[in-house]
């Protein structure tokens, strides 16, 4: 038993031991492993002690990039002066055909446009035609077209040539006796127009023979019987006879034929006169032919003939 007791105090003892020489292995490997550590970081700091110091490098200076050359402002071109065609400063104001018939009025003008009053009547001066007119001038002339009082539907052209007008106006199918019709280098000066003696008619006086009593020197009885009403002073001078011609004047300005041997002869007679239609197509559309003036007259010369029986 008591060896027993021996043998555990001693294995006791030897755990004891060996846990003792555990724990110094232990604490030597710490301690060894610190003072590894403590001369690693001993061995850093002298390290760093020791590298030497470095001059910093200059800074490189950029070299600045160089301004752009400046363009050159180019110098513009000089756009040549457009010589105006014509200057409308010398086309102002009143212009006169060659004949004395036709004046034109020019009272607004541009080089890209031009107004002006047309002017036209016979040489008689007893019946005229006139209109206002607006036109687009392209370089140095102006095309228009224009209605004139009368209904006559003309077309014309102005050329500008160095302060000379060139006027040139035609209508197609003319609906009265004096219609628009120039074609001349206008003037300044007017042209006085003298009267055809024969061309205005003088009323006759009532004579014995009333077959003698239509006889007529002139080219109308009432030339603007197309434009205003006829009044009872106009009809007054006239015989039975002379009023049927001055009516049928009315018919023969539209082209109407006649049968009457006397009233053939006598319009036949006249410059101005065109027989064209025969009686009976003309009678069947006189409704459409004449205007207002002319059938207002028409019915008035009928009264007055029908009274004087």
């Amino acid at each position: 038993m008591r060896r027993k007791e021996i043998l555990k105090i001693l294995l006791s003892v030897l755990i004891a031991i060996f846990i003792m020489v555990g724990a110094a292995a232990l604490l030597l490997a710490g301690f060894r492993r610190s003072a590894e550590e403590e001369q690693k970081k001993q061995d850093a700091m002298s390290a760093l002690e020791n590298v030497p110091t470095v001059a910093p490098t200059a800074a490189v200076s950029a070299t600045p990039s160089p301004s752009p050359t400046p363009r050159p402002t180019a110098t513009p071109t000089p756009i040549p002066t457009i010589v105006a065609a014509f200057n409308p400063d010398d086309f102002w104001d009143y212009w006169y055909s060659t004949d004395g018939t036709a004046s034109i009025n020019v009272y607004n003008i541009s080089s890209d446009t031009i107004s002006f009053s047309f002017y036209q009547t016979n040489r008689n001066q007893t019946e005229s035609v006139s209109a206002d007119i607006t036109a687009e001038v392209a370089g140095n002339a102006a095309t228009f077209t224009f209605s004139d009082t009368a209904g006559n539907t003309s077309s014309g052209n102005l050329t500008f040539d160095n302060g000379r007008l060139y006027l040139h106006i035609t209508t197609g199918e003319p609906v009265s006796s004096v219609y628009p019709n120039v074609n001349c280098i206008m003037s300044r000066e007017q042209v006085q127009l003298v009267p055809d003696p024969t061309a205005t008619p003088t009323p006759a006086a009532e004579q014995e023979n009333p077959e003698q009593t239509y006889t007529q020197t002139g080219e109308y009885f009432f030339p603007d019987s197309n434009s205003r009403y006829l009044t009872d002073e106009d009809l007054a001078p006239y015989s039975y006879d002379q009023l049927e011609l001055a009516k049928n004047e009315i018919y023969a300005r539209h082209g109407r034929q006649f049968v009457t041997e006397r009233i053939a002869d006598y319009f036949n007679s006249k410059s101005w006169y065109q027989g064209t239609v025969d009686p009976n197509t003309f009678d069947a559309q006189q409704d459409s032919v004449f205007n207002e003036y002319e059938m207002a007259n028409i019915q008035k010369i009928d009264e007055w003939m029908a009274n004087m029986g």
